[in-house]
Protein backbone atom coordinates (compact mmCIF):
# COMPACT_ATOMS: atom_id res chain seq x y z
CA UNK A 1 0.00 0.00 0.00
CA UNK A 2 1.24 3.48 -1.09
CA UNK A 3 0.81 6.68 1.43
CA UNK A 4 -0.97 9.49 -0.53
CA UNK A 5 1.64 12.28 -1.02
CA UNK A 6 1.00 16.13 0.29
CA UNK A 7 0.20 18.33 -3.63
CA UNK A 8 2.66 20.23 -2.41
CA UNK A 9 4.95 17.45 -2.37
CA UNK A 10 3.77 16.52 -5.88
CA UNK A 11 4.20 19.60 -7.49
CA UNK A 12 7.52 19.99 -5.65
CA UNK A 13 8.88 16.12 -7.08
CA UNK A 14 7.40 16.57 -10.29
CA UNK A 15 8.73 19.90 -11.26
CA UNK A 16 12.79 19.50 -9.68
CA UNK A 17 12.02 16.32 -12.09
CA UNK A 18 11.04 18.22 -14.98
CA UNK A 19 13.89 21.17 -14.64
CA UNK A 20 16.63 18.20 -13.91
CA UNK A 21 15.62 16.11 -17.11
CA UNK A 22 15.09 19.16 -19.13
CA UNK A 23 18.68 20.78 -18.07
CA UNK A 24 20.14 17.91 -19.13
CA UNK A 25 18.68 18.22 -22.80
CA UNK A 26 19.20 22.29 -22.84
CA UNK A 27 20.38 23.86 -19.85
CA UNK A 28 19.83 23.92 -16.15
CA UNK A 29 19.17 27.90 -16.80
CA UNK A 30 17.27 27.44 -19.89
CA UNK A 31 15.41 24.90 -18.04
CA UNK A 32 14.61 27.12 -15.27
CA UNK A 33 13.41 29.55 -16.81
CA UNK A 34 11.16 27.50 -18.68
CA UNK A 35 9.53 26.02 -16.03
CA UNK A 36 9.21 29.93 -14.11
CA UNK A 37 7.70 31.28 -17.47
CA UNK A 38 5.49 28.34 -17.87
CA UNK A 39 4.16 28.39 -14.08
CA UNK A 40 3.40 32.54 -14.31
CA UNK A 41 1.77 31.67 -17.43
CA UNK A 42 -0.54 29.03 -15.91
CA UNK A 43 -1.62 30.85 -12.46
CA UNK A 44 -3.79 32.85 -14.37
CA UNK A 45 -6.20 29.61 -15.18
CA UNK A 46 -4.87 27.63 -11.89
CA UNK A 47 -4.49 30.53 -9.11
CA UNK A 48 -2.54 28.04 -6.44
CA UNK A 49 0.02 28.16 -8.90
CA UNK A 50 1.72 31.39 -7.36
CA UNK A 51 2.28 29.00 -3.88
CA UNK A 52 4.92 27.89 -6.66
CA UNK A 53 9.00 29.47 -6.72
CA UNK A 54 10.97 28.80 -9.26
CA UNK A 55 14.59 29.69 -8.69
CA UNK A 56 17.74 29.18 -10.52
CA UNK A 57 20.23 27.73 -8.17
CA UNK A 58 23.44 28.48 -10.11
CA UNK A 59 23.38 31.50 -8.08
CA UNK A 60 21.87 30.95 -4.86
CA UNK A 61 23.65 28.37 -2.15
CA UNK A 62 21.05 25.82 -1.43
CA UNK A 63 19.99 23.46 -3.95
CA UNK A 64 16.46 23.28 -4.26
CA UNK A 65 15.23 25.29 -7.55
CA UNK A 66 11.45 24.56 -6.76
CA UNK A 67 9.66 25.25 -3.58
CA UNK A 68 5.75 25.22 -2.97
CA UNK A 69 4.07 26.92 0.09
CA UNK A 70 2.12 24.06 2.01
CA UNK A 71 -0.88 26.45 0.34
CA UNK A 72 -1.95 23.97 -2.12
CA UNK A 73 -2.35 21.04 0.02
CA UNK A 74 -5.80 22.15 0.79
CA UNK A 75 -6.77 22.08 -3.31
CA UNK A 76 -8.86 19.51 -4.56
CA UNK A 77 -6.35 16.68 -5.74
CA UNK A 78 -7.80 16.69 -9.46
CA UNK A 79 -7.30 20.66 -9.36
CA UNK A 80 -4.00 19.96 -9.16
CA UNK A 81 -3.51 17.04 -11.10
CA UNK A 82 -4.81 19.27 -14.27
CA UNK A 83 -1.85 21.95 -13.15
CA UNK A 84 0.48 19.44 -13.24
CA UNK A 85 -0.66 17.89 -16.52
CA UNK A 86 -0.54 21.07 -18.12
CA UNK A 87 2.73 22.07 -16.68
CA UNK A 88 4.05 18.72 -18.49
CA UNK A 89 2.29 19.44 -21.45
CA UNK A 90 3.86 23.11 -22.07
CA UNK A 91 7.27 22.02 -20.88
CA UNK A 92 7.56 19.39 -23.33
CA UNK A 93 6.26 21.82 -26.30
CA UNK A 94 8.60 24.27 -25.10
CA UNK A 95 11.39 22.38 -25.32
CA UNK A 96 11.10 21.80 -28.91
CA UNK A 97 10.84 18.34 -31.03
CA UNK A 98 14.60 16.41 -29.74
CA UNK A 99 14.80 17.34 -26.24
CA UNK A 100 10.73 17.29 -25.76
CA UNK A 101 10.51 13.92 -27.49
CA UNK A 102 11.41 11.41 -23.97
CA UNK A 103 10.79 13.94 -21.50
CA UNK A 104 7.04 12.21 -20.53
CA UNK A 105 8.68 9.07 -20.95
CA UNK A 106 11.95 9.98 -18.85
CA UNK A 107 9.22 11.77 -16.09
CA UNK A 108 7.92 8.39 -15.88
CA UNK A 109 10.63 6.97 -15.35
CA UNK A 110 12.70 9.26 -12.58
CA UNK A 111 9.35 10.29 -10.32
CA UNK A 112 9.24 6.65 -8.45
CA UNK A 113 5.95 4.03 -7.83
CA UNK A 114 4.62 6.18 -5.02
CA UNK A 115 4.27 9.35 -6.69
CA UNK A 116 3.33 7.40 -9.64
CA UNK A 117 0.08 6.14 -7.54
CA UNK A 118 -0.48 9.50 -6.21
CA UNK A 119 -0.46 11.29 -9.56
CA UNK A 120 -2.98 8.33 -11.06
CA UNK A 121 -5.56 9.31 -7.94
CA UNK A 122 -4.86 12.71 -9.47
CA UNK A 123 -5.76 12.09 -12.97
CA UNK A 124 -2.77 12.08 -14.64
CA UNK A 125 -1.41 8.67 -16.49
CA UNK A 126 2.12 9.12 -17.79
CA UNK A 127 2.03 6.63 -20.03
CA UNK A 128 -1.61 7.81 -21.62
CA UNK A 129 0.29 11.00 -22.07
CA UNK A 130 3.73 9.36 -23.88
CA UNK A 131 1.22 7.96 -26.21
CA UNK A 132 -1.03 11.00 -27.17
CA UNK A 133 2.55 12.70 -27.81
CA UNK A 134 3.43 10.04 -29.90
CA UNK A 135 0.03 9.73 -32.03
CA UNK A 136 0.33 13.90 -32.26
CA UNK A 137 3.93 13.68 -33.70
CA UNK A 138 2.69 10.68 -36.02
CA UNK A 139 -0.39 13.17 -37.18
CA UNK A 140 1.84 15.76 -38.10
CA UNK A 141 4.41 13.63 -39.81
CA UNK A 142 1.80 12.50 -41.88
CA UNK A 143 -0.08 16.26 -42.51
CA UNK A 144 3.93 16.99 -43.79
CA UNK A 145 4.36 14.19 -46.13
CA UNK A 146 0.76 14.76 -47.35
CA UNK A 147 1.48 18.47 -47.95
CA UNK A 148 4.89 17.95 -49.74
CA UNK A 149 3.36 15.15 -52.28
Amino acid sequence: MTVQKENSDVIRHVLRTLVNISGRKTTEGYAVSIMDSLIKKLEKEYDFLKCVEIRDTRFLEDDYSVSVMSDVDFIPPPEVGKAIHDIIISMNKSLGKNAGHFLIKELSRSIGDSYHSTMNEMGIDLGLMQLQHEVSELEKMVMNTQKTE
